[in-house]
């Protein structure tokens, strides 16, 4: 047995090409792997220079794979999906006693987590297990609760509204003072602009908010722009924001704690309200009366109440 182990790769290795053989792009297993391309690249290279063998048939946008390759991604793929049904049989058993909660990164680090004090002193017999995903999750993942971008009817769930998107610039105010004119349309044109990558939006059932799109919709024709930087998670754009390295659109549900501490402002009045992009609680049915769900469900009820006036 010891001697087949010694003839595994690097596991990170095979973690990269898993990832960029399923995507079909090095640029999407880095966002996704949280890591740079260049990354990516030298991993699978080294895992060829390994294997002695190509796995991929690179081109421009997108690479293929090979015979080789083919056969290498059948065998990792398969082996990921036995260790994630382990997995999430070991945590079920390990977290039986707590609520599974999931949610996008964004809305976990930047909504909940400044209110997790807040219902700790409420509930503080409340336990989550708060699950950070990038997408909504489906009936195989048998969660618990979620909070969603958009509505999938599954059976088995059911769903309450919680608030639709509102999205406007935001900066800081010593941005807004060393750049006075981006108090308009015009203005905000001419300075830092900072933007999510296009694959960020991959993930989402809604088309992409980014600058072009906003400026269109608030009466711009034709809009002049081009981002600073890029960024693959909204709160690394809100961070670089904080910064005062330049201005980023703003959704509302994720802005509302730093506007109204004044760590952020909305250096100008336009805003584009979305109400077809609407959030929902979702819980599963069988525990719709349980205590601790009943208290979830009312405080996200009660605490997303402002998004919803």
């Amino acid at each position: 047995m010891q001697s087949r182990r010694l003839d595994l790769p690097s596991l990170t290795a095979i973690r990269a090409f898993e990832v960029a053989a399923r995507r079909q792009s090095f640029k999407a297993a880095a966002d996704e792997l949280c890591v740079t391309p260049a990354a990516i690249s030298r991993q699978i290279k080294q895992l060829e220079e390994q294997l002695t063998t190509v796995l991929f048939v690179r081109g421009h946008r997108q690479v293929t794979l090979t015979a080789a390759g083919e056969r290498l991604f059948r065998a990792t793929n398969n082996a990921f999906d036995e260790i994630t049904g382990a997995t999430r049989e070991i945590r079920g058993q390990v977290a039986d006693s707590y609520l599974n909660l999931h949610a996008t990164s964004s809305f976990s680090r930047l909504w909940m987590v400044p209110r997790l004090g807040r219902l700790r002193q409420l509930y503080p017999n409340l336990h989550l297990h708060l699950m950070s995903v990038e997408s909504t999750p489906g009936e195989a993942d048998k969660f618990d609760a979620a909070v969603t971008l958009g509505l999938n009817e599954l059976a088995g769930y059911q769903a309450d509204f919680l608030f639709a998107e509102e999205i406007f610039p935001v900066c800081t105010p010593q941005f807004l003072k060393d750049n006075p004119q981006a108090d308009s349309l015009q203005g905000l044109q001419q300075l830092p602009l900072l933007d999510l990558d296009p694959a960020f939006w991959q993930a989402r059932w809604w088309s992409p908010v980014d600058w072009h799109f906003w400026l269109r919709h608030c009466g711009v024709e034709n809009p002049k722009v081009k981002a600073q930087m890029y960024f693959s998670h909204f709160p690394m754009l809100l961070d670089t924001v904080l910064e005062g390295l330049g201005i980023g659109l703003g959704w509302r549900h994720l802005t509302d704690e730093l506007l109204s501490s004044g760590r952020l402002i909305r250096p100008v009045v336009e805003s584009y309200a979305a109400p077809e992009r609407k959030h929902y609680f979702v819980c599963r049915k069988e525990l719709e009366g349980e205590p601790g769900m009943q208290l979830l469900r009312n405080w996200l009820l009660e605490e997303t109440a402002g998004l919803r006036g």
